[in-house]
């Protein structure tokens, strides 16, 4: 009597084991649904915090890019001043380059379009040396070329 005891105990402890192990894939594909759908949901909120952040970049660059059209529009003031015609046509001529590389930049970042951080990243460092050189430029218009505007009072 107590071998059958033994004997049925240790059969229906494997029918238990074999019964739960059969619910394993079952699991394992919930879990991995579960994980796809929570991945998608990170990537969404990811992809999100990066379109918000492409949003604020292009409201400070917008304050920039207002700031290099007084600029300019100084610089375009002191060049009209300018009594030598040779030297205002000079002058002119590296202006409208300048506002020409201004309005480039101005479209390409309208026109980004964020794929993926690193992209974004890569983009920004880029686009962020570019504002810079422009504005240090801007900054050196007159010095750079080496000429001393001559004004009309």
């Amino acid at each position: 009597m107590k071998y059958s005891i033994g004997i049925i105990s240790t059969v229906v402890l494997f029918a238990a084991l074999i019964l739960s192990g059969c619910d394993r894939p079952s699991n394992d594909m919930q879990n991995g649904e579960t994980s796809a759908i929570q991945s998608d949901r990170d990537s969404e909120i990811a992809s999100g915090e990066m379109v918000e952040e492409v949003r604020v970049y292009r409201v400070e660059n917008a304050e920039r890019f207002r700031e290099f059209n007084r600029t300019t529009s100084d610089i375009d003031q002191q060049i009209r001043n300018e009594s030598d015609g040779e030297v205002r046509d000079r002058l002119q001529t590296k202006l409208d380059e300048h506002e020409e590389t201004q309005r480039e930049l101005n479209r390409e970042l309208d026109n980004y379009r964020a794929s993926d951080r690193d992209n974004w990243e890569d983009f920004k460092d880029s686009f962020s040396d570019r504002m810079d050189d422009l504005g240090d430029s801007l900054d050196d218009f007159f010095s750079s070329d080496g000429v001393t505007t001559t004004t009309r009072e």
